[in-house]
């Protein structure tokens, strides 16, 4: 019984030392984080692109003109529900305000 135990452990340690090195390489791989991974999508390179853009234009544009998702869709070569929410992202950030609920009579002005 006692050569068991000492098999055992012998057996442990030299497990231990033989994959130490492999462990060590899995400690020191870096882990990307979340923000890093977004960072590096072209999808989002893509959207910061066109909320830059969206910004540029409504600072041209005087406090009466309506801006339209359709104005938004045409500029950006966006789908509408992408334009929507490159709109209400703006709203957020209070640079426009919506004027109307729903439908094509919503536009918004600039803040």
């Amino acid at each position: 019984m006692i050569y068991f135990i000492i098999g055992l452990v012998v057996g442990i340690i030299g497990t231990y030392l033989v994959l130490r090195p492999q462990l060590n390489k899995v400690k020191e791989k870096p882990k990307e984080t979340i923000q890093e991974i977004k960072d590096s999508n072209p999808a989002v390179e893509e959207r910061k692109e066109n909320l830059v853009k969206l910004e540029k234009f409504i600072a041209e544009k005087s406090a009466e003109d309506k801006i339209t998702n359709d104005e938004v869709q045409n500029m950006l070569k966006v789908s509408d529900a992408t334009a929507e929410r490159y709109l209400q992202e703006l709203e957020k950030n209070g640079l426009i305000k919506q004027v109307g609920n729903i439908g094509k009579d919503v536009f918004y002005l600039k803040s």
